[in-house]
């Protein structure tokens, strides 16, 4: 692989890893590099899971007291979130090429307008996610966080906003709480799908290694940035280039 194509490969990761320290949606700017570098779809979705995993790692290493305040409910969606995770890996392995191509731009689609939503969703969601759940709209609640867990391990993008309507459906009203089980079932589902992607041989490691070492960067970068860049610009930047994405996905 020639230099210029690894300092893409970097810099690419580095936008991927900040933008998800920042404001979330970092496979919006790793999937689409890829393929324009000429990996096939499902590789290049498997790939980008894994360049960017480190990133969410660290992100989380930082909640762990707050993860731990949780209780036993949270080992419940780490449960669902591990069995998803690797649902959703397995059902992209197994998936038809083709059928996978005619996704794209749904599911491209979906998660752009979900990143770019995501801050009234999250008010939205919130809003309604106060207050003692019954038991079956508790039991509700997990199932679609576990659908969604196994999106997670599909295709990733906006897998945290997702989340959050299945934790609006079950209860969970104190949203601190909410964003750290958020951001560690972010990192638990990846951690799934990833090491499936690794273990089954669907990973391009010449692409995946200097976007992962871009990603660990921009993570830390992303972290920095968080005190002086308003998330809310940095989202219309990536929503614009998403929705152009997005659309070159429908059209080619």
């Amino acid at each position: 692989m020639d230099p210029t194509t690894l300092l893409l490969l970097a810099v690419a990761g580095f936008a991927g890893g900040a933008i998800n320290a920042l404001a979330g949606g970092g496979t919006l700017v790793t999937f689409p590099a890829l393929v324009g570098l000429g990996l096939p779809l499902k590789l290049a979705n498997a790939t980008s899971q894994v360049a960017l995993w480190p990133g969410r790692l660290t992100s989380v290493m930082a909640q762990l007291d707050d993860f731990r305040q949780l209780g036993a409910r949270a080992w419940i969606s780490v449960a669902l979130g591990l069995v998803g995770g690797f649902l959703g890996a397995q059902l992209l392995i197994v998936m038809d090429a083709a059928v996978f191509r005619a996704l794209v731009p749904w599911l491209m689609l979906c998660a752009t307008l979900v990143f770019a939503l995501s801050p009234a969703i999250t008010r939205f969601l919130t809003a309604r996610g106060q207050g003692r759940r019954s038991v079956p709209m508790q039991v509700l609640g997990r199932c679609v966080e576990f659908l969604f867990c196994i999106y997670g391990g599909f295709f990733g993008a906006g897998l945290g906003v997702f989340l959050m309507a299945g934790y609006a459906v079950a209860g969970i009203e104190n949203v601190k709480q909410t964003n750290v089980l958020k951001n560690m079932m972010g990192m638990v589902v990846t951690t799934t799908s990833a090491l499936t992607f690794i273990l089954r041989g669907e990973v391009n490691w010449p692409a995946a290694a200097p976007m992962l070492v871009g990603a660990l960067a921009g993570g830390f970068a992303g972290g920095m940035l968080a005190r002086v860049i308003p998330a809310a610009w940095l989202r219309g930047v990536v929503t614009a280039a998403a929705s152009a994405l997005t659309a070159w996905y429908f059209v080619a």
